[in-house]
């Protein structure tokens, strides 16, 4: 039951649609080509030249219950060839399973199918993730690890906390080679802001043209990530290992 109330969560989460403003052209700043979707209901950076994303996720969320302890999931992700069936996907050994969609296979554990499904041997602690895909329907196969990021605090803002349309400032324990990735969605609307590819300084300085259109509840997200391009077939995939902080805020 436990497990079902935090998937839940991350399917209301998911309602938010992320967008993201493009950076500059970079070999080691991907991002992602226009009509990719990310059915994950978590934000992933933006890979550009991608024919697929496998990402393994940390996610966690304030309670809603004062009192409690943050809510706390991993899960897995990944999307092949905009939603092909690839054949078997595993990471770490842990097969995931298919969920399909609009026409499209997507990979996700946990999923809706079944909630309570959990990752052995996937930590975020610097460790590897290693990914295989016995390919198929255009995707080759594909075997390649990336390792996670190490956890964080996202001390500010709180819960909660009121932050003003003028500006303010997200900070969290930063000081390593991980790039980080910030977005601020209003609940009302989805309207969003992010912002990617920024070195783990410990800050970002949201201004007034960064929230623009976005005032009330909102939630906040910090994003470590680390990637690794592989290349198979003639393609390339984007294997992504991310830690996500949320926090409640009112835009005000």
């Amino acid at each position: 039951m436990k497990h079902y109330k935090l998937f839940s969560v991350l399917l209301l989460v998911a309602a938010i649609t992320f967008t993201g403003c493009k950076s500059e052209d970079s070999p080691t700043e991907p991002s992602t080509p226009s009509g990719s979707s990310n059915a994950s209901g978590q934000p992933l950076p933006k890979m550009d030249g991608s024919n697929g994303v496998l990402a393994t996720i940390q996610y966690e969320m304030a309670a809603p219950v004062p009192g409690f302890p943050a809510i706390q999931m991993q899960m897995a992700f990944a999307s092949l060839a905009e939603g092909a069936d690839a054949g078997a996907v595993s990471v770490n050994s842990n097969s995931i399973a298919t969920m399909k969609t609009g026409g499209k296979t997507y990979y996700m554990a946990p999923n809706p199918s079944n909630p309570t499904a959990t990752l052995s041997g996937v930590n975020f602690n610097g460790s590897a993730h290693t990914w295989t895909v016995a390919g198929g329907n255009g995707v080759s196969a594909i075997n390649g690890s990336v390792n996670s990021p190490t956890n964080f605090t996202l001390s500010a803002p709180v819960k909660d906390a009121a932050v003003s349309k003028n500006g303010f400032q997200a900070t969290w324990s930063g000081g390593t080679s991980s790039k980080v990735f910030v977005v601020i969605s209003q609940v009302s609307n989805g309207k969003t802001f992010s912002k990617e590819a920024l070195s783990d300084n410990g800050n970002y300085s949201f201004t007034s043209s960064d929230l623009s259109g976005i005032s009330g509840q909102a939630l906040l997200q910090v994003v470590k990530y680390n990637y690794n391009k592989v290349s198979s077939g003639g393609k390339d995939y984007y294997l992504i290992a991310e830690i996500v902080k949320s926090v409640n805020v009112t835009v005000n």
